[in-house]
């Protein structure tokens, strides 16, 4: 073969190689939004309509525009041109795919339409055109689930200081509150607005500064004695979350908390070069925030590279390859709130007091429990909740079939039920849990069943508190799981063994308790 034949073949391989790593990049799992069913929402931003990406709807479930809906996007130099383009196709994606939208933002020191500079129009022409925006985009996009109305009071008021922007006055300056000019543009946006939509301030610099947060409730109390506010904005950038001990964190969402008003972190980002570092305050803040009661969801500010306000606060590169961070947000929606059952799970010949049990769930603090006679759960038996992962039912009804599945919540949020397994009871009660007495003797009961597949629990008895171990070894001697490792009170004992990764064999079971230790053996049949 010529060298001119292998250098054609070679560049042809080249270039199948490098389409296929592209196809390879790009996203393939379809997660309906990591928050998918949650009652809270992950959402991100769309900036113009080439930035509306077919896997938006893949991730995130919440449409915040990015740039597009602020005024100075708006509306240029004329005073009756309006261009809604950006922000009304953001708009309409968000309402056609069910999507909380949220407008953003009407009043903002920092971008604003030529005209309201220094010096072009008179304070009453002002009023006149901050009034007929408002009420414009009121009524352009009445499904808007939020609305910013006035962004950063604090920090960028259009007060001709720190930009060019001077049309404070022409809404009231400070006047009697101090705050009449947010007043008033809470008060044009209510009128504008369907109440529906609930009006937000935004703000940053708030998680990391006690002294700003107390400025920042101020104007909040203001506008919550007058009606006018439906929910607290806080962004969370990078330069205001990181180094910030999670316990100021706390203290300063405990206090905007205690107006009893939604809390929204409106704009989160980690803006890291390494992979590991982003991931790591990922896995640090994004749960913290996430899981605090009174927030009822985050706004991601930005995922796609070269198209985020910073640099590196992307989660997709530009070929489409998720950074860390981002599959470990996959990885946490994946098991938040939901429960897998292990044991009993579509088995026969169940003890009739059986003990049920399930894995736990990120961010669950308590498990509610459902036992009926049908599948429907239309006659329930047992409706009970725990923050242990195993319940032990009372005496149910020898040789009948039963259905059971587990709802894991905490104190914000709550989770769907689990998958729905069935189990036959026989016609034993088994007796090694007595739980009125202490028992005098050590015991290590034999697993039932036995032989199983692939959860089997194991029983024992302590008559006093001791320092247990109780671990499962192969037929060479090796430890292949770990299953108590801590003190415990004198009593009857169970823990459910696992051996869905194991091979079909003979194990054994070896228990030390103190001066006690005793071995058994358990044969798994798959």
């Amino acid at each position: 073969m010529s060298t001119k034949v292998n250098d054609v073949l070679r560049l042809s391989l080249s270039a199948w190689l490098s389409a296929a790593l592209v196809v390879a990049f790009v996203p393939s799992k379809s997660y309906s939004q990591l928050a998918k069913g949650r009652s809270k929402f992950v959402g991100n931003t769309i900036n113009t309509p080439t930035s509306i990406e077919s896997y938006f709807s893949q991730y995130w479930d919440q449409v915040t525009p990015e740039n597009a809906g602020k005024w100075g996007s708006v509306q240029g130099s004329d005073t009756s041109s309006f261009n809604w383009t950006g922000v009304e196709d953001a708009y309409n994606y968000a309402i056609s795919h069910n999507f909380p939208f949220k407008f953003h933002n009407l009043i903002w020191g920092n971008q604003q339409p030529q005209f309201m500079q220094k010096g072009v129009l008179d304070s009453a022409q002002q009023y006149d055109a901050i009034s007929t925006w408002i009420d414009s985009v009121g009524h352009k996009f009445p499904k808007s689930a939020m609305c910013d109305v006035v962004n950063e009071p604090i920090h960028t008021p259009p007060n001709g200081v720190n930009n060019t922007a001077d049309y404070i006055q022409a809404l009231g300056g400070s006047g009697k509150t101090g705050w009449d000019w947010v007043i008033k543009a809470f008060e044009l946006a209510k009128a504008a607005f369907p109440p529906t939509t609930k009006l937000l301030l935004n703000e940053y610099g708030i998680v990391n500064s006690t002294s700003t947060t107390a400025q920042y409730l101020q104007i909040i109390r203001l506008l919550q004695a007058r009606g006018l506010i439906g929910g607290i904005g806080v962004q969370a950038h990078y330069f205001s979350v990181q180094g910030t001990p999670l316990s100021l964190i706390k203290q300063n969402l405990d206090s905007l908390a205690s107006t009893g008003l939604p809390i929204y972190i409106s704009e989160f980002d980690i803006n890291e070069q390494s992979d590991q570092t982003q991931l790591q305050d990922y896995e640090t803040y994004f749960p913290f925030l996430y899981q605090y009661p009174d927030v009822k969801g985050i706004t991601i500010w930005g995922y796609k590279e070269y198209q985020t306000w910073v640099p590196y606060s992307y989660l997709i590169t530009d070929r489409l390859t998720p950074r860390p961070a981002l599959v470990w947000l996959e990885q946490y929606f994946a098991s938040y709130l939901q429960t897998n059952l292990v044991s009993p799970v579509d088995t026969t010949d169940v003890p009739r007091n059986p003990l049920l049990a399930w894995n736990s769930s990120t961010a669950a603090t308590t498990y509610q429990v459902q036992v009926a006679t049908d599948s429907l759960f239309s006659n329930i038996v047992m409706d009970s909740s725990t923050v242990d992962t195993s319940i032990r039912l009372d005496t149910l009804a020898a040789n009948s079939t039963y259905y059971w599945h587990v709802l894991a919540t905490n104190s914000s949020d709550t989770g769907s039920y689990s998958d729905t397994a069935s189990f036959t009871t026989g016609s034993i009660i088994t007796g090694i849990l007595d739980l009125a007495g202490i028992p005098s003797e050590f015991e290590l009961d034999q697993n039932y069943p036995n032989p199983f597949n692939p959860t089997t629990t194991i029983g024992y008895q302590l008559p006093a508190s001791s320092f247990v171990t109780l671990k499962i070894y192969d037929v060479l001697g090796r430890i292949v799981a770990t299953l108590v490792n801590e003190s415990q009170n004198a009593g009857p004992h169970e823990v459910v063994f696992s051996a869905s990764n194991l091979p079909s064999g003979v194990y054994f079971y070896r228990i030390t308790a103190g001066a006690h230790s005793a071995v058994k053996r358990l044969m798994l049949i798959k």
